[in-house]
């Protein structure tokens, strides 16, 4: 795992690339190296996290054997040694000079091209320059698991694993994008490919796009094998090969010359994935999860990870590496903002900052997280909702919304989840589809949302995403939900704050589920099967079950985050300060007015806009720290 920068000019340019790979240098930290081509047109940089080979034969940027080509990369080819074999019997007996997967894919592209790209199986960003033909050819995983960044301006495009390297190069214009603040309200992160200034986006997945002097050239879509549909025999073959895919995963992605640990919540998909890890003989002595105070957890309702995540360390004889979670971690947030730089403000984030802190002062470099299984495998509560919703009878969706507003916004106690979950969910069923569909996406009403901008005229949340839905067009809602939460939810928030968060401490996190084999299998399995009976994620806890206990299996679905209500129901210094109708007014871009009529109503318990206003908090301190 690593940083890079590229960049193709059509005219020799003066790039520092020395203090691109000094902002990034967290991502790589043992070593680092430059390349530029003769007429000055290409910059090549890398800095690197040593997880494969770590002698200096891995030293990038690298050049394949004939010296025509040169590569800088970030990530892991999970299946590399496969790969080698496979060169070595199609061209005869390669003098490798390291043991590294950089190697195999520069040596590989040598020989057959950008085809060669797409047999990979892992996480990666990478750019091949060609000295031939004076060409450079750049490629984002079609997961979208490894962050590449890119603007084109003054006749260059440059690219980087993260956007405080470009910003480095002051002769780039940087604007705000509002758009974006707004899609960080509605969803805690900026969709894909947008980020929050105008000029910067992020390289689409699974592109190859080849540049000359600053201009594209051509482009080409890889890894269409993995859309491709497998047919089953029966619901047990599902269960079966999809089984076996993931235990095959899992072992693929153990391979590490330094100290693996894991993620553990304690719910199915960590615990999936740290039992597949332990019966595949990985060399594993601990794991690391969060703990939440009591009186933190009465508020949002949480279930007890650390209860199911110690059964399952009892079980599998690991080391439960426990951090606490206290009111003050939200002081971390300028901290953790200056990480967080494409506009997310999702509290699990901090959850993933605060274990790669801890496992990076106990020597570990790699970490496996359980992450992807949702998206694809059905996990989340919208899909349930939608489904039973979609059984409604039309006669009394409209009476439903009425029954909702009847509904208390809080309750005392342990009934307050149950209670906000059936009022939202009646709310939703007293709508028409687009509304919806959107209101199961944002932490919010879009109205509202756009009443705390002080000019709203051009602010427009969930167009794209409901143009997705239509563009996708199945028959099946479901699935058609799960297809933009691979874009949305997964790719645009977790992988994203998964990728800034462990690299932050130079820890590559890595996500078994994304295996392109398995999401091979996943992508074919009908979402009947997927929530089979109204059951999520029927199929991983189908497999599971001869495995792990019923009661991690069938617990109560929590996701990977932070007692967020308890926390913003408490007044405190910092939100005193980033809300302060002065300074916001000042500031020229939201409405003093209704954030504070919304702060106040969170306070005093009358509505619940906690998932919001931490969204607006975390805005406030990124724009502190930014020069327009």
């Amino acid at each position: 795992m690593c940083g890079i920068f590229a960049a193709s000019s059509s005219f020799p340019k003066l790039i520092n690339v020395e203090s691109v790979l000094s902002a990034i240098k967290h991502r790589g930290p043992d070593d680092q190296g430059v390349y530029i081509s003769d007429d000055d047109s290409s910059h090549l940089g890398q800095v690197r996290l040593s997880i494969i080979d770590l002698s200096s034969a891995g030293h990038q940027p690298m050049e394949d054997s004939t010296g025509r080509y040169v590569i800088v990369y970030n990530g892991e080819i999970y299946n590399f040694q496969e790969l080698k074999k496979t060169l070595d019997a199609d061209y005869g007996a390669i003098n490798w000079k390291s043991s590294t997967d950089t190697e195999v894919i520069i040596e590989g592209f040598a020989r057959e091209g950008i085809p060669f790209l797409s047999k990979l199986n892992g996480i990666f960003a990478l750019a091949i320059f060609d000295k031939e033909k004076n060409v450079s050819h750049v490629l984002r995983d079609p997961l979208g698991i490894k962050p590449l960044f890119f603007t084109s301006q003054n006749d260059s495009v440059l690219f980087c694993s993260e956007l405080k390297g470009l910003l480095t190069i002051k002769t780039l214009k940087r604007s705000l994008r509002k758009q974006s603040l707004a899609e960080q309200l509605a969803f805690m992160y900026v969709p894909e490919p947008y980020t929050l200034y105008e000029e910067f986006k992020k390289v689409d997945p699974g592109v190859c796009i080849t540049y000359k002097n600053g201009k594209e050239v051509s482009s080409e879509e890889l890894f269409t094998h993995i859309k491709k549909t497998i047919q089953f025999s029966s619901e047990q073959d599902v269960i079966d090969n999809f089984h076996s895919a993931f235990s095959s995963s899992v072992n693929r992605q153990l391979i590490s010359d330094v100290p693996v640990s894991l993620m553990l919540s304690g719910g199915l998909d960590s615990s999936a994935v740290a039992y597949e890890v332990m019966h595949g003989g990985g060399n594993i002595k601990d794991a690391y999860t969060i703990s939440f105070s009591d009186e933190d957890r009465k508020y949002d309702q949480q279930s007890d990870d650390l209860h199911y995540a110690k059964i399952m360390a009892n079980k599998l004889g690991l080391k439960l590496n426990i951090i606490p979670a206290e009111l003050d971690f939200i002081s971390l947030l300028p901290t953790v903002s200056r990480f967080l730089e494409d506009g997310i403000s999702d509290p699990a984030a901090i959850n993933s900052y605060l274990i790669c802190e801890a496992a990076k002062a106990n020597g570990i470099k790699v970490m496996m997280s359980g992450q992807g299984a949702d998206e694809y495998l059905g996990g989340y509560r919208r899909y349930t909702a939608e489904k039973m919703i979609g059984n409604f009878p039309k006669i009394l969706r409209y009476p439903s919304k009425l029954i909702s507003e009847l509904l208390p916004n809080n309750l005392p106690g342990r009934f307050n989840s149950f209670n906000r979950r059936a009022k939202r969910f009646l709310q939703l069923a007293g709508q028409e589809r687009n509304d919806r569909l959107l209101g199961m996406y944002v932490w919010g009403e879009t109205n509202k949302i756009a009443g705390l901008f002080k000019d709203s005229e051009n602010i427009n949340i969930g167009k794209e995403l409901l143009e997705l839905i239509d563009n996708i067009g199945t028959d099946d809602i479901i699935d058609t939900m799960m297809q933009v939460d691979h874009k949305y939810d997964l790719m645009s928030l977790n992988l994203a704050y998964t990728d800034r968060m462990s690299m932050a401490w130079g820890v590559e996190a890595r996500v078994p589920f994304l295996d392109f084999e398995l999401v091979h299998i996943m992508n074919s399995i009908p979402s009947k099967i997927k929530m089979k009976n109204g059951v999520p994620k029927y199929v991983l806890k189908k497999a599971m079950e001869p495995y792990l206990p019923r009661e991690v299996i069938y617990r109560e679905k929590a996701g990977f985050g932070l007692p967020l209500r308890a926390w913003m129901r408490k007044e405190n210094e910092m939100t005193k300060y980033y809300f302060d109708p002065a300074r916001i007014r000042n500031q020229g871009i939201f409405n003093p007015e209704a954030l504070q009529t919304m702060y106040i109503e969170n306070l005093n318990g009358k509505s619940d806009h906690s998932n919001l206003l931490f969204s607006m908090l975390s805005i406030q301190i990124w724009l502190d720290l930014q020069t327009f």
